[in-house]
């Protein structure tokens, strides 16, 4: 995997989105701050100047106005506030003005804009207040903020862009490491080693162990299957090797004239090449059963009469002089399906269970349920072992080999129950405990 790669990307990917985050606040922060700074000063200036019209207003005397005492005051408080102020009585008649004693008036001051406010008293306009502030001052204090603020966001841009490149590193590290790990594992399996596995933590789901659990699952599955098909290639070798060695010592016997063709030595000939056709006739019919395009004919038909038709074809076993066959089928249940494919389903699980139950019972039972239908074969025969259970729905598959060689058949008619149910839209389950027998379940929809 290219680690340099996905770094980069993460490490690009968080320190775009943290700059251009970082800039778009920054933008508008300066742009907010250009505009509402002057409205800032001028609340500020008309909050002092209510300070002043109050006592402006409590100061004046309608004999004299405003005496000495209350002008002088009030032109302290400009001068600390760093404004000028001019006074004017009712008629508009200047008053007083700090300019002209001195008190501040700089050309910045005269050159700014000044602000008029009404001196009322008891509903009585008793004269007008105007003020300057002082410009150049006003500016100095929106350049010192803004620098202020500009030297901060860029310390702010830095200290983001170095956790955006930590937290990048962290990250891409975290995404690396088992990302190399899945691929290590999917490379030996592509050479072959199919018993590596993901190392997975736990107590912990994210998408990437998900990844990482699919892929053990898939070696899983992939073991089994190289097994089975080491196991299916040996079966079928001796499938095909017992009939033909046969055939081929008998063959070379009537030519070397050692033995007489007599009948019942052709007869066992004949029985050795019946049972490649046998073979082959299973093969050809497993093949219909796992093609995907299996034609079925979806007819509404009555169970029962499926199960009875299976239990009268294998009505004529031997076995079944010391085993019970049994079919509760009390009421009576319909479902869409093809009538022929499902009595071979049936006939195949009859002539399982009949193979490995010496004596006792089998009984087929029924159960509806609100979405499908499940028919239950159970069985008092030697059952079947756990570590066998996953696989004996494969083709080929006997179990145990010496007793599989005693009950005889090929290990693929519970291949063609699987395919065959499947191709119906079910499944089949099965439940096993070696000694007392098994209970296997399809399950067809309604």
């Amino acid at each position: 995997m290219n680690k340099g790669g996905l770094r980069k990307k993460l490490l690009l990917s968080h320190l775009g989105v943290a700059l251009s985050s970082l800039l778009i606040i920054f933008f508008l922060v300066n742009l907010v701050m250009s505009f509402s700074f002057g409205r800032y000063v001028e609340n500020q200036r008309k909050a002092e100047a209510g300070f002043l019209l109050a006592d402006l207003e409590q100061a004046y005397d309608p004999a004299q106005a405003w005496g000495m005492d209350a002008l002088m005051n009030i032109s302290h408080q400009a001068m600390l506030r760093n404004y000028s102020i001019r006074l004017y009585d009712a008629e508009g008649k200047l008053v007083w003005d700090t300019g002209s004693m001195g008190m501040g008036m700089s050309t910045a001051n005269q050159a700014a804009a000044a602000s008029r406010y009404e001196i009322v008293k008891d509903g009585v306009n008793i004269g007008a207040l105007e003020m300057r502030g002082d410009g150049e001052a006003e500016q100095a204090q929106n350049r010192d903020f803004l620098q202020l603020f500009n030297r901060l966001s860029w310390g702010a841009l830095l200290l983001v862009l170095a956790g955006a490149y930590l937290y990048s590193r962290l990250m891409a590290k975290g995404l690396s490491l088992p990302l190399v790990q899945i691929k290590r594992t999917a490379v030996k399996m592509r050479e072959g080693n199919l018993t590596e596995r993901v190392p997975l933590q736990r107590n912990r789901q994210t998408e990437i162990e998900e990844v990482g659990l699919a892929l053990n699952y898939l070696a899983d599955t992939l073991q089994q299957q190289e097994k089975l098909r080491k196991n299916l290639t040996a079966d079928v070798a001796h499938e095909l090797r017992t009939p033909l060695t046969t055939v081929q010592s008998y063959i070379e016997a009537f030519q070397d004239g050692i033995w007489e063709a007599t009948p019942e030595r052709l007869q066992i000939c004949h029985a050795q090449i019946i049972r490649l056709v046998q073979l082959i006739n299973d093969l050809e019919k497993l093949n219909a059963a796992e093609n995907p395009m299996i034609q079925l004919r979806h007819e509404r038909l009555l169970l029962n009469d499926v199960l009875r038709d299976s239990v009268h074809s294998v009505a004529g076993r031997p076995e079944l002089d010391k085993v019970v066959l049994t079919l509760k089928d009390e009421k009576q249940i319909f479902i869409n399906g093809d009538y022929e494919r499902l009595v071979q389903v049936f006939v195949n699980l009859l002539n399982n269970a009949l193979k490995y139950t010496k004596e006792g019972g089998i009984e087929i039972s029924l159960a509806e349920e609100s979405s499908e239908v499940r028919v239950m074969i159970a069985d008092t025969g030697a059952g079947i072992a756990a570590d066998e259970l996953p696989y004996i729905f494969e083709r080929f598959y006997r179990g145990e080999k010496s007793r599989s060689r005693k009950t005889g058949g090929a290990g693929i008619g519970l291949t063609i129950v699987k395919a065959i149910v499947e191709a119906h839209g079910g499944r089949v389950t099965v439940s096993s405990t070696p000694g007392s027998g098994s209970e296997f379940s399809v399950h067809l929809p309604k």
